[in-house]
């Protein structure tokens, strides 16, 4: 087995202003090769962590702590909305811009993303919901950073097609070495592919979890309503996923 290595350290991460504290100093590691997810109800902080991880905060608020990488490593976010791609470039268009050199031939590079030729000639207004998600995630992972962030990348997908991109995600972690962060209300596919499970709620961290320990009941009580709200276990005292 590969040894881990830490890849990424926050340290008492807060956004405040003189009268609202946004997110709560939050601290922990991620490492290579490991795939976390972040939890937690609408409101919780989760998408104001992915900017706080990239430096970005709401206008009027400042950003304080610390987030440390290894020497020469990066990170790269796959955001919530496709707003964030050029309307006047094709997909493959804004690939290109982000590839570095030598990287190898087109086709192989959009196979490494998971993307499809007919999704990169595609200009943005001409993408469905899933096919914006697969764009933008592979805006984010074309760039080989070492770290890659993605925010609801799966928010109004299918079940099908959310399987398929949470194994890519997964896929990112455990054969390319990559730290992924998967910010997401969908805790069943979060327990199928996660390491392990950063647990928010009001900007505060619960707790950083396991799938196993979610499964079992042995989490915190915040985390089990969030398990237990999972439509397929209404109702259910047991901490088994049908």
């Amino acid at each position: 087995m590969c040894p881990e290595v830490s890849l990424l350290k926050v340290n008492e991460l807060s956004i405040q202003s003189e009268e609202v504290n946004l997110l709560a100093p939050l601290s922990f590691e991620l490492t290579a090769g490991q795939l976390t997810g972040v939890i937690g109800a609408s409101g919780s902080g989760k998408s104001l962590l992915a900017q706080a991880l990239l430096g970005s905060v709401p206008r009027g608020f400042t950003l304080s702590g610390e987030v440390s990488l290894p020497q020469d490593q990066r990170v790269a976010l796959s955001a919530q909305s496709a707003s964030v791609l050029d309307p006047l470039r094709t997909v493959i268009s804004q690939l290109k811009r982000r590839v570095s050199p030598g990287a190898g031939k087109r086709t192989s590079q959009l196979q490494r993303v998971n993307i499809s030729r007919k999704i990169a000639a595609c200009y943005p207004h001409q993408l469905s919901g899933g096919m914006a998600k697969k764009a933008l995630l592979a805006q984010a992972t074309w760039q080989q950073t070492d770290f890659v962030v993605a925010d609801e990348p799966c928010c109004g997908l299918d079940t099908s097609s959310a399987t398929e991109l949470y194994r890519y995600l997964a896929k990112l972690a455990a054969q390319e070495r990559r730290g992924v962060l998967v910010i997401s209300h969908n805790l069943k596919h979060l327990l199928t592919v996660a390491d392990d499970i950063l647990v928010l709620k009001e900007g505060q961290l619960v707790e950083k979890t396991t799938p196993e320990k979610i499964l079992k009941g042995l989490c915190a009580p915040y985390t089990y309503a969030l398990w237990q709200a999972i439509p397929g276990n209404w109702g259910r005292t047991d901490a088994a996923v049908a």
